[in-house]
């Protein structure tokens, strides 16, 4: 068992699965299977335990993530959680992993920039919740940097929150009702 890492390591795009093998050494060592399409993350767990985590990202193939690259940094929708073996459960956001029961539970995020809280105030509704991966796709965002900016906003008094299971939305805020709020605290 080698230690646990909190970054992911690109090695490089490959063809086959087994290509894999002579790539792949470290917890957090990352290849992407790419057939015409990307079709498959190759991820050496980043707990230590040694094993190689598959994740689907094609369609075709059935349910898929998402892998979203910008500046040879990476991010993959959803979070991954291991049902067996170690049970690791984490989001890969810009190379870096956060661990649920460690840096998701104490906020230990990425803050995102003023731009970009500006962007999702742009395009949310005040008559309706958003759920913020279709924020993200509108804004041309992540969803885990729409997520953690609409919280931030969230906790300006700009938009409010609302959670479903395994999801949260996002409406603009009425500015009249703002400055009222604000004036009774």
């Amino acid at each position: 068992m080698k230690p646990k890492t909190d970054s992911i390591y690109f090695k490089g795009i490959i063809h086959n699965r087994s290509d894999s093998n002579d790539l792949l050494f470290n917890p957090g060592d990352l290849v992407i299977v790419k057939r015409g399409i990307e079709r498959l993350i190759i991820l050496r767990c980043p707990c230590g335990c040694g094993d190689d985590l598959l994740i689907n990202l094609d369609k075709r193939a059935g349910k898929a993530s998402r892998l979203y690259s910008k500046f040879k940094s990476y991010t993959l929708y959803p979070s991954y959680w291991r049902d067996n073996g170690c049970h690791s459960h984490f989001i890969l956001w810009d190379n870096k992993i956060y661990w649920f029961g460690r840096d998701i539970e104490s906020n230990e995020c990425i803050a995102v920039s003023k731009q970009i809280e500006n962007k999702i105030l742009e395009v949310l509704k005040e008559d309706e919740f958003t759920h913020y991966l279709d924020l993200a796709d509108e804004c041309g965002l992540d969803p885990w940097e729409c997520l953690q900016a609409c919280k931030q906003i969230s906790k300006k008094g700009l938009c409010k929150a609302k959670k479903g299971k395994y999801k949260e939305y996002f409406k603009k805020t009425n500015p009249k009702s703002r400055k009222s709020s604000f004036k009774s605290e």
